[in-house]
C-alpha cells in the first residue's frame, strides 16, 4: 500500500462494480492525472504472478505496446502489485470515450469528415498493433478514448488482446462487433476479426447505429446482408442501407470501404495496409448518396451503451416516435 499512497492521490472512481476496478488518481511527483486499473490476483508479488493468468497477459501486452509507443494508443506508464491487486497505470484522456462523444454530438455537429478522422486514427493504431503481432479483440466505440476531439483519439483496453498466437477458439468482445466466424465455434484468425470489428466501427461512426445485432444468420439484417453479398459482393452494405436508410448521407467511398472490410469470409477482407491506402482517406470531398431515414432506423441519441442494449431496443424506440 505504501507505493500507492506515497506516489498517488485518489481523485475518483470511474467504474462501479465488476471484477476490475478503474480509478482516477493524481501522480504526486509529476502532478499528472492518471488512470489506474486494479485487477485482483492471488499472487503476493510480481515474481510469483502466474505467467498464464489474464492479469499477467494484459500487463505483458501493455509493456510490449509501451516499448513500441504509438500516438493513437493509450500508453501504460507503470505497473505494480499491491494489496492482492495488479495495478496498471495509464495516461488519462480527458474527453471520455467515443460512444459518449457521439451520443452528444451526432445529431448536431457530427459529420462524415469527423467520422473519417476518428476512424483513420483507430485504423492506424490497429495497423501498429498488428505489426507487433497483437490482436486487440475488443475494438469498439467504448474502447476509443478522446484526447483532443476528433483530432486526437486513442485505442485502449487490452484485456482481451492476444500476442503472437492469434488463433482463437471462442468469440470475444461486444456482440455488435463480433465477426461471423466467432459464432461458428471453430478456430479463427483474431487479426481478421479485428478488421471486421473496424468495419462495424466505421459503420457506427458514419450512420450512428449498429449494423447488426449479431453477425449470424439468425439476425434478419445479417441474413439480408449475407445473401446480397453472395449474389454480388459489392452490394451487401448498399442493400442494408436501402432497406434501413441512415439518417445521414453516406459517401460512395465509405460504402466501398465498408463493403471491402465487412466480407463474411475472413480471407477476403482488406489488409490493414489496404485500409489505410483507401480513397476514403484522400483529401477530396466525399461524394454522398442522399438517403431518407426510415422510421425504424435507430437514433444514436438513444444509445447509452452499445454493448448493453439490443438492436431491437433501438428499433422499438424509433418506431414509437
Amino acid at each position: 500500500m505504501a507505493l500507492l499512497s506515497s506516489a498517488y492521490e485518489l481523485v475518483q472512481r470511474l467504474n462501479a462494480g465488476g471484477n476490475t476496478n478503474i480509478f482516477l488518481y493524481r501522480h504526486l511527483p509529476s502532478n499528472d492525472i492518471v488512470v489506474i486499473k486494479k485487477i485482483p490476483v492471488t499472487a503476493s508479488s510480481m515474481e510469483v504472478l502466474p505467467l498464464d493468468c489474464a492479469a499477467y497477459k494484459e500487463m505483458h501486452i501493455n509493456h510490449i505496446i509501451a516499448n513500441h509507443a504509438y500516438e493513437g494508443i493509450v500508453s501504460m506508464r507503470d505497473s505494480f502489485l499491491v494489496d492482492d491487486a495488479l495495478h496498471l497505470v495509464f495516461e488519462y484522456c480527458v474527453g471520455g470515450d467515443m460512444l459518449t462523444q457521439l451520443v452528444t454530438s451526432f445529431n448536431s455537429t457530427w459529420t462524415e469528415s469527423d467520422a473519417v478522422a476518428v476512424f483513420k486514427q483507430v485504423a492506424g493504431a490497429v495497423n501498429h498493433l498488428h505489426g507487433l503481432e497483437i490482436a486487440h479483440g475488443d475494438i469498439s466505440l467504448e474502447n476509443i478514448l478522446v484526447h483532443d476531439g476528433v483530432h486526437s483519439v486513442k485505442l485502449c483496453d487490452f484485456g482481451l488482446a492476444m500476442v503472437r498466437a492469434v488463433t482463437r477458439y471462442a468469440g470475444v468482445g461486444k456482440l455488435y462487433y463480433m465477426s461471423p466466424e466467432m459464432h461458428l465455434r471453430r478456430p479463427y484468425n483474431a487479426l481478421a476479426s479485428d478488421r471486421w470489428a473496424l468495419g462495424i466501427l466505421l459503420f457506427m461512426l458514419v450512420t450512428g447505429r449498429p449494423l447488426f445485432e449479431k453477425a449470424a444468420m439468425t439476425d434478419p439484417t445479417f441474413h439480408l446482408f449475407f445473401h446480397a453479398q453472395a449474389a454480388d459482393p459489392a452490394t451487401g452494405i448498399q442493400r442494408v442501407l436501402e432497406a434501413h436508410p441512415s439518417s445521414r448521407s453516406v459517401s460512395e467511398n465509405a460504402v466501398d470501404l465498408l463493403t471491402k472490410l465487412l466480407r463474411p469470409s475472413a480471407s477476403e477482407r482488406l489488409s490493414m495496409a489496404q485500409v489505410l491506402a483507401h480513397p476514403l482517406f484522400q483529401p477530396e470531398p466525399p461524394v454522398v448518396t442522399r438517403q431518407r431515414r426510415a422510421a425504424s432506423s435507430p437514433l444514436l441519441s438513444h444509445i447509452s451503451r452499445a454493448s448493453a442494449l439490443p438492436l431491437s431496443y433501438f428499433k422499438s424506440i424509433t418506431t414509437a416516435m
